[in-house]
């Protein structure tokens, strides 16, 4: 059967399979600050950790805006560590050995070199909790709560 415009209704071929990198941005649009390239280098390899990074993204979008600014060519996913204060006063997320922190969305740029302090219960599993390595005799030491 024909229709009024000449192409056969019934010779349509469904679209074929969705872009992997393209799902993945239309439901993540946060790895947006990564790229197109980046997602289509990474994506097939480390699909689980670049979803978790997206997670972490989509609740501190500035550190969406602090990636897009960056050579991101150059992050592997594995790489990249997020962490949050223990009080939830601060979040940093770590890149080339940097770590970037915002304690009110702003970003200020300082060297977090934290050590490991212990692993605790969380949520049906463990979490790993961290401290600063160098302390502040007059400062409140804070805990750090990797989440990624």
């Amino acid at each position: 059967m024909s229709s009024g415009n000449g192409v056969d209704a019934d010779a349509v071929e469904p679209p074929g399979p969705a872009d992997p990198v393209e799902q993945l941005l239309r439901e993540w649009p946060e790895l947006g600050a990564f790229g197109v390239d980046w997602l289509r280098r990474w994506a097939p390899r480390a699909g689980k950790q670049i979803v978790g990074m997206a997670r972490v993204l989509r609740r501190y979008p500035w550190m969406a805006e602090l990636i897009g600014q960056g050579p991101v060519g150059l992050v592997n996913p594995y790489s990249v560590e997020a962490y949050v204060a223990r009080d939830g006063s601060e979040a940093c997320i770590s890149l080339f050995g940097w770590a970037y922190c915002s304690a009110d969305g702003g970003v200020n740029v300082r060297r977090l070199e934290l050590e490991f302090s212990r692993l605790e219960p969380h949520e049906g599993g463990v979490r790993e909790v961290y401290r600063p390595k160098r302390r502040s005799i007059f400062a409140r030491t804070k805990e750090y709560v990797r989440i990624l």
